[in-house]
């Protein structure tokens, strides 16, 4: 079951039987979902109704993950600082690098406040993207930090923040596969918990402003 409250404290409880209903479901709500990173024609991304997405006690936010320096990491570690999560993977070709490109920057819009954030990057391709490769995928800026783990890890933290995320094989491509995931920013408080998700197509200015107003 997922349940998840909303801006307007509208409760949906709904039984998730395949993937088709999820994105209608979701899509109907408004709520920002990219398929993303596959090949072909690009997925359509529904608005959500403000930027900002109010998440309910089912986010629980908990996960048990390693760093990119190879740190076992959990979210206790940033226990009295809030953190600022995107989930994605280092061979996405686009939408997972603009989000970064759009973390980046906001983190430069926030000037001295972003000291007071951790933003996260949480790889969804755990048995490509290792420590390494995002200390690598990362280099451009040392103030996100990466974290991984083993397929169970990562399922666990999927759940935690309500992240679909699906393999698609590429028997074509060289990359062999992708990954087709949904796209939001998590904004978490420094007590661990999940309170605001944003859609990923906010400008830097905008969800810097966002975010300052929640520090």
């Amino acid at each position: 079951m997922l349940s998840a409250v909303f801006n307007e404290g509208t409760t949906l409880t709904m039984q998730i039987r395949n993937k088709p209903s999820f994105w209608l479901v979701l899509a109907g709500l408004m709520m920002t979902i990219t398929i993303a990173c596959s090949q072909g024609d690009d997925a359509a991304r529904p608005q959500a109704v403000t930027s900002r997405i109010d998440l309910s006690a089912a986010f629980t936010g908990t996960y048990a993950l390693t760093d990119m320096h190879g740190t076992p990491t959990t979210q206790d570690r940033f226990a009295g600082k809030p953190t600022f999560i995107y989930f994605g993977f280092t061979a996405c070709p686009d939408v997972c690098p603009a989000a970064l490109g759009v973390m980046s920057v906001m983190l430069d819009e926030l000037g001295d406040d972003a000291e007071k954030l951790q933003p996260l990057f949480i790889a969804v391709d755990p048995a490509r993207d290792t420590p390494e490769v995002l200390r690598s995928y990362l280099g451009f800026d040392p103030r996100i930090l990466g974290l991984t783990g083993d397929a169970a890890a990562m399922e666990t933290a999927k759940d935690a923040f309500k992240v679909y995320a699906s393999r698609q094989d590429l028997p074509e491509s060289a990359l062999g596969y992708t990954i087709n995931h949904s796209s939001l920013f998590y904004f978490v408080d420094e007590t661990g918990t999940p309170k605001y998700a944003f859609k990923d197509n906010l400008t830097p200015q905008a969800l810097a402003a966002e975010i300052k107003r929640l520090l």
